[in-house]
């Protein structure tokens, strides 16, 4: 089974550095044209399942990759609640922490790492369940991105999970 991973666009939030969240943001122009850009290569992937997170950037970007298709939404692919950092630029808040699944650090309203792991492996086992042998293709945030790629690349002995960063439309692929 193939699983692919991409991530929104761009906003203009993700210009400025800005942790979004549920922030309900939209792709700018940029978004767009990367998203455009990206659909002839997905084209060729062969997709049979689409299954987006519900925020309209993702969405939106699902819409663009793959015009053709039937797009779930599936709120396990919700960005990272960020709840009181949710607006706040990056530079802001103390990342590594953040991103470190051994600290696994319990914030007031913000969703912990192992959280944001355990909604992430729920999906991940429907999709296993019932989509075996097709070609999966998910629409999604970047700290979704960044689960995935550490449960399929192994999470660092020291649990910082700041090493990988996605890019926005960037296009992931995953065997299971």
């Amino acid at each position: 089974m193939n699983l692919y991973v991409v991530r929104h666009g761009e906003t203009a939030e993700n210009k400025g550095s800005i942790m979004q969240g549920k922030m309900e943001t939209y792709l700018d122009e940029e978004g767009i044209r990367q998203a455009k850009e990206l659909e002839p290569i997905v084209r060729k992937l062969n997709i049979d399942v689409v299954i987006s997170s519900p925020y309209q950037r993702a969405y939106d970007t699902a819409k663009y990759v793959c015009p053709d298709k039937v797009i779930m939404k599936d709120d396990r692919l919700r960005s990272r609640n960020h709840g009181e950092f949710q607006g706040k630029a990056r530079t802001e808040i103390n990342l590594k922490d953040y991103w470190n699944i051994k600290k696994n650090i319990q914030y007031l309203e913000a969703e912990s790492v192992k959280e944001l792991f355990d909604r992430v492996m729920s999906l991940l086992e429907d999709i296993k369940n019932n989509y075996d042998g097709q070609n999966v293709m998910i629409v999604t945030h970047s700290g979704i991105c960044r689960v995935l790629y550490y449960y399929f690349n192994g999470i660092p002995e020291d649990g910082d999970l700041t090493g990988y960063e996605s890019t926005n439309c960037s296009l992931e692929h995953y065997e299971i």
